[in-house]
């Protein structure tokens, strides 16, 4: 969250340094160039770290100028300031996200937003999102237009506990600073082994959410302050020095922020603090009495401008970013972003120039008013989000279902009618899904088409998972990180299933097998001649698993994705992988003519040229929320074209001798 210098409290040498602002709006404009898909700023959520060493060198200044001053700490009239300063921005933001939530969210959607609301009023947001479950780096869900409130309420937490530590250590050293430094070395020790600690490489959120392994960071700026109030470079060779290295760790912060991704290992086991310490010394550098060309680029008017507005901007950029979407206003590309930016900045600016500046300057808003209005406003606030996200229902299953988690959904009635004479001359009475999450988004509308032909179609999906027993690996090259437990699992999974059920006719539909793969620890590149070999032999084995009994595997091709998504999209060419496994399915099929059938679910959902796929047909929208799950009216409209597309090729399988 941005941290902002108290001006009316800070004296001597931690006055105003124009150049925070200026270092404020790189981290502010980082991190929304992460948040708004910006290819060239992959690293760009290194801008909370920023922050975060802001932070800690600002309030430790001040705490540490006033007992310099007065011997003591106003507690009470430093969390004041703070809640003028952080609150009314918060309050009209929530209230804003809660009016969102009730008229265009998913009713899916609200009861965890009515959550994340209360407990970012209470600044706890970052160990709810560890408690739900909700990662940071999940891209297969609705995020939470409060996803970024989390480092708000780690600093929040911040400015709670340490004004009473910096007043401790300062009372038992009776005013030395020896004791605050030794416990900001130990904090940062601590919270440095603790993110390693806490790090899994499958979902980072727990090491990246902590507070415990966050504290690091802002007892880094915490230590910096403690350093500069008793150091400043006299020499001129010293003063040339800081800035030389003002200057390579501001390059190596740019390096970073345009090289670094998210699930690097390397940044939980000291990336993070060195990063932090990167920003410590341009810290060091911009806060120097002479002015330097880093300190120049820094305090520009417009830069400077930016970093003052900061905090609207971290609060606004997210929500808006949630609810401006690809699907909602038709717009993408850089269209899209211009659009997401230009309302940030309007939204940034109308709260710092209507809200927050007279609130923070004004008179009216103080003593005996303040202790009533704080707590009406927040009371008021909370009333707001709880009606505003009345009548929630519960996510599909697929979507809060753990990865390699076995859905089954019970057979529904089947009414008392013969079977239709295409069904019955095939010998088609029982059906049995397998698949991934898409065949579950599919699953209980093909059960009732399927019913009223007077068949039995019993789901039995895996989310997460594909079909084969191959490991499937990220774009990156690494492993999905529950991916070696699912192709463990595979065997066990199908051949249950198949035993079971007895089914006459197997469907077979996963997206997983797009993806590179790792087979028997030697990786198989997707669209290669060794990947292709690998593949087929995987449809092989699987199909000598799922004929037992005489069943018929009938395989699923995969429509693109959709072209609009709510949520972050699939990979750029996830269509032409998924055009590209139809034709291996199709080959695939061609080997097998009396076992294996191809129904062209791909053609249904996506009936236009080329490799475009509308969201919307006749009129229904397919798959609102991700572009690639079947949600709303979509299942419903598809069912019962894709089983008559399964009858069909069905029947057009030549007869088994």
């Amino acid at each position: 969250m941005p941290a902002t210098a108290d001006t009316d409290a800070a004296r001597g040498r931690f006055d105003y340094k124009p150049a925070l602002d200026g270092l404020r709006a790189v981290a502010v404009l980082s991190v929304m160039a992460y948040h708004f898909g910006a290819t060239w700023a992959p690293g760009g959520f290194l801008g909370v770290d920023m922050f975060f060493v802001l932070s800690g060198y600002l309030i430790t200044s001040l705490l540490v100028v006033e007992w310099d001053r007065t011997s003591t700490v106003q507690f009470a009239a430093f969390w004041a300031r703070r809640a003028r300063r952080l609150l009314p921005a918060l309050f009209l933001v929530l209230l804003a996200v809660a009016i969102w939530a009730g008229l265009a969210a998913s009713r899916d959607q609200l009861d965890s937003i009515r959550w994340d609301s209360i407990w970012t009023l209470l600044y706890g947001a970052n160990w709810r999102f560890i408690s739900s479950g909700q990662s940071y780096f999940d891209l297969f869900r609705d995020p939470s237009p409060l996803r970024h409130t989390w480092s708000l309420a780690i600093e929040e937490q911040f400015y709670l506990v340490w004004p009473l530590v910096t007043f401790a250590c300062l009372w038992f050293a009776r005013g030395r600073r020896w004791l605050l430094a030794t416990a900001c070395v130990a904090g940062i020790t601590a919270s440095t082994l603790l993110m390693a600690r806490w790090y899994e490489s499958g979902d980072p959120s727990r090491s990246y959410y902590g507070t415990d392994t966050r504290a690091g960071q802002l007892l880094l700026g915490a230590l910096l302050a403690i350093v500069l109030l008793r150091w400043t470079p006299a020499r001129a060779i010293a003063r040339r020095g800081v800035q030389v290295a003002g200057v390579v760790a501001a390059a190596f912060c740019v390096w970073m922020f345009a090289d670094t991704t998210d699930r690097e290992s390397w940044l939980y086991h000291g990336g993070f603090l060195l990063f932090a310490a990167a920003t410590a010394v341009v810290i060091t550098a911009v806060v120097q009495p002479s002015t330097s060309p880093l300190h120049r680029v820094l305090a520009v008017r417009p830069v400077r401008w930016i970093g003052a507005i900061s905090y609207g901007l971290y609060l606004w950029h997210w929500p808006i970013r949630v609810a401006v979407t690809e699907g909602h206003t038709g717009w993408s590309g850089w269209t899209l972003a211009a659009v997401r930016v230009g309302l940030t900045f309007g939204a940034a600016a109308a709260s710092y120039y209507l809200l927050e500046l007279p609130i923070r300057h004004g008179q009216w808003l103080r003593g005996r008013v303040a202790r009533v209005v704080a707590p009406a406003a927040g009371i008021l606030t909370a009333v707001v989000i709880v009606a505003a996200t009345a009548g929630g229902t519960r996510p599909p299953e697929f979507l809060v279902a753990s990865p390699n988690t076995v859905l089954t959904t019970p057979p529904v009635q089947i009414p008392t009618v013969p079977l239709p004479k295409s069904e019955a001359e095939l010998g088609v009475s029982s059906m049995l899904l397998l698949g991934d999450s898409v065949a579950d988004s599919l699953g209980p509308a093909l059960q009732q088409a399927a019913a009223a032909h007077g068949v039995t179609l019993q789901v039995w999906t895996r989310p997460g998972c594909g079909m084969t027993t191959e490991t499937p690996l990220r774009p990156d090259g690494t492993p999905i990180p529950w991916g070696q437990a699912c192709a463990n699992q595979t065997v066990q999974y199908e051949t249950e299933a198949v035993g079971e059920v007895a089914p006459n006719v197997v469907l077979w539909l996963s997206t997983w097998e797009t993806s590179d793969m790792l087979d028997n620890g030697v990786t198989a590149d997707f669209e290669t001649r060794a990947g292709d070999a690998a593949l087929q032999a995987q449809f092989e084995a699987a199909r000598a698993r799922l004929e037992v009994g005489g069943a018929r595997l009938v395989m699923l091709t995969l429509p693109a994705p959709a072209d609009t998504s709510e949520v972050q999209p699939l990979r750029p060419d996830e269509g032409a992988r998924r055009a590209y496994l139809n034709e291996q399915i199709r080959r695939f099929a061609a080997r097998h003519p009396t076992d294996v059938a191809v129904a062209e679910l791909a053609s249904i959902v996506c009936p236009g040229p080329g490799r475009s796929c509308p969201n919307t047909v006749d009129g229904v929208t397919l798959r609102p929320r991700d572009g690639n799950h079947f949600e709303g009216d979509g299942p419903a409209w598809v069912a019962p074209r894709l089983y008559s597309e399964i009858i069909r090729a069905l029947s057009a399988m030549p007869t088994r001798p």
